[in-house]
């Protein structure tokens, strides 16, 4: 006699998984993406799952997808299994520690300040590091990313998995050799604008309600107009984060402060952060070096001063014109 338990499930381990990625990224076409097929397979492969089950997963609204209770309840599961499956495979591989942890990094925090940590981080979490260079949106099927470091200027997925690492604090920079207090030529009232940050200095005016300079020259990425500020051309709006470890060097100066702009950094991944042990130690390690850099040069007395500071700066920019 056959052995009937052999034969008792109904479903697909396939069609969990698709059923998963739906779930989360709470759109087929999503979903689909992710799988790398069609979306008309995905469709077929959840009504497939429902019909086996005998239960609705989903609710339809035109073009949106909605979780049933039973779906919500399922999903939840899923999701937590497909991450303890993730670290038993990773625990079970030959040395979890020597598998890079894929890491997607804007440009110009990646050049200025991931990069260059990434042996500190590495020797003090025990996670090797792969770096990826990206801004905007994230592909993590497409190249394999485990986890990207954005600035929260755009719209996220509300499938993922997100969580603040840091405000953001920006002010105007400018190298040493052409501060406000030891020269006059021209370029050294420069304002030094990116086309990938247009409004950083519109908002720096509306918050010290000071209008700052008045030439302008424009360069089309921030690391660019972060490069030109290096080597005097100007003066940039920058990130605390993309200058700090330049400031300790000397060879930039912030002599107005940073002030916060409303955005944040994140950390977003395509799962849940905690149940793997590489992305809760990278995430917390970059958590306490932005709360540090913070302590070091975001204080009330040095906010509260900016505008008096803009103030004697449009003054001598105006003087060193005339």
């Amino acid at each position: 006699m056959k052995d009937r338990t052999r034969y008792r499930y109904t479903w697909s381990l396939k069609a969990m998984r698709t059923f998963e990625v739906c779930a989360r990224r709470k759109s087929f076409s999503a979903a689909a993406d992710e799988l790398n097929v069609t979306q008309g397979a995905v469709s077929k492969q959840i009504k497939t799952l429902e019909s086996n089950l005998g239960l609705p997963l989903f609710h339809r609204q035109g073009n949106r997808i909605i979780l049933s209770s039973e779906g919500s309840e399922l999903a939840a599961h899923l999701m937590q299994m497909f991450a303890d499956l993730d670290n038993l495979v990773g625990r079970l591989g030959p040395d979890q520690a020597k598998t890079p942890l894929v890491v997607s990094c804007e440009p110009t925090i990646c050049l200025k300040f991931l990069l260059p940590l990434v042996p500190m981080i590495e020797q003090e979490t025990g996670v090797a590091l792969r770096v990826l260079s990206g801004g905007g949106p994230v592909d993590f099927h497409r190249h394999g990313i485990d986890l990207a470091i954005r600035r929260d200027d755009f719209n996220l997925d509300p499938g993922l998995e997100i969580e603040t690492i840091g405000t953001e604090y920006v002010g105007p920079v400018m190298s040493l050799k052409r501060s406000f207090a030891t020269g006059s030529e021209p370029a050294n009232h420069t304002r030094i604008r990116s086309s990938s940050r247009p409004d950083a200095w519109l908002k720096w005016d509306e918050k010290t309600h000071k209008d700052t300079l008045s030439l302008d020259v424009e360069h089309q990425h921030h690391f660019l107009a972060l490069e030109a500020a290096e080597n005097g051309h100007g003066i940039a709006m920058m990130s605390l984060y993309m200058v700090v470890r330049t400031m300790q060097t000397a060879r930039l100066t912030a002599p107005f402060g940073f002030l916060a702009d409303g955005s944040s950094y994140i950390c977003i991944s395509p799962r849940p952060i905690d149940p793997d042990p590489r992305k809760r130690a990278l995430v917390d390690w970059l958590k306490q070096k932005f709360q540090e850099y913070e302590r070091l040069y975001i204080t009330d007395a040095d906010t509260d001063a900016v505008p008096d500071a803009v103030t004697s700066a449009v003054t001598s920019a105006v003087t060193a014109r005339s």
